[in-house]
C-alpha cells in the first residue's frame, strides 16, 4: 500500500457475506482500499496487521463482543462493528471496548468506505445507526445533533456568541439547545447545570469524543 493506504481485515462467519464486502471494497478505491485478511479468525486477522478491522456483532465462536474488540485494539487496530440485527447492548458492549463506529450490514459501501477512513483516522465515525444505539443507551440522554454540536463547543470553552457564529443560529438558540442538554441530563437523575458539571457529565458519556465540529 502506498502512503495514506488502508489496510482491511473483515472478520464475518458467513463466507458469502463477507466474501461480497471484501469485493465491494477492493473496487471502491483500489489504490488506498487493501482488504487484508477475509475470514473468522481473529488471531490470523490480526497477523496481517490491518488498520482497520470490520468485525461481525454476531459470530458462532462464542467470544464476548468486548474481549474481541480489546483484543483488536491492543493488537493497534481500530475496529467498525457490522451487523445483521444486533440488540443495543452488544453494540454498547463493543463500543465501551474501543470500537470507533457502528453500521448495519444494509449500509451502502460508500457509508462503509467513509467510515472506514473515519475510524482508519482514530475518529468516531457518528452515523445515523449509531446515534440510535447510543439514544438507546439509559445512562445517556438523548441528544440531536444541534444540541450535541452546542454541547462540544461549549464544553470546549466558547462563548455562548462565538458557538451562535459557528452554528449559524442566534445566541437565544444556543442557549435553548444547552438548557435543553441540562434538562434532559435532569430526567435521568444527573446534574449538569454549570459549564464544569455539562463537561463533566458530556466527557464521562463520551459525548466530545471524535472530530472537532464544523
Amino acid at each position: 500500500m502506498g502512503p495514506g493506504g488502508i489496510r482491511i481485515a473483515i472478520l464475518d462467519d458467513h463466507p458469502l457475506v463477507r466474501e461480497g464486502l471484501a469485493a465491494l471494497l477492493r473496487d471502491a478505491e483500489p489504490g488506498r482500499l487493501e482488504v487484508a485478511y477475509v475470514g473468522d479468525d481473529l488471531s490470523a486477522a490480526l497477523a496481517c496487521h490491518p488498520n482497520v478491522v470490520l468485525l461481525d456483532i454476531v459470530m458462532d465462536d462464542g467470544a464476548p463482543l468486548a474481549d474481541k474488540v480489546a483484543t483488536c485494539c491492543a493488537g493497534g487496530s481500530q475496529v467498525l462493528l457490522l451487523s445483521a440485527t444486533a440488540g443495543s447492548s452488544v453494540v454498547l458492549s463493543g463500543l465501551r471496548a474501543g470500537a470507533l463506529g457502528f453500521l448495519p450490514k444494509t449500509a451502502s459501501v460508500e457509508e462503509i468506505r467513509d467510515a472506514v477512513a473515519d475510524v482508519a483516522e482514530g475518529s468516531v465515525h457518528l452515523s445515523a445507526d449509531l446515534a440510535a444505539v447510543l439514544t438507546a443507551d439509559p445512562q445517556r440522554p438523548a441528544l440531536s445533533p444541534q444540541e450535541l454540536k452546542a454541547l462540544r463547543l461549549y464544553a470546549a470553552g466558547s462563548k455562548i456568541a462565538t458557538i451562535a457564529r459557528r452554528m449559524d443560529v442566534s445566541p437565544h438558540t444556543v442557549k435553548e439547545y444547552l438548557n435543553r442538554v441540562r434538562m434532559k441530563y435532569a430526567a435521568i437523575g444527573q446534574q449538569a447545570r454549570t459549564r464544569t458539571e455539562l463537561y463533566a457529565a458530556a466527557d464521562r458519556d463520551g459525548f466530545l469524543d471524535g472530530p472537532a465540529p464544523a
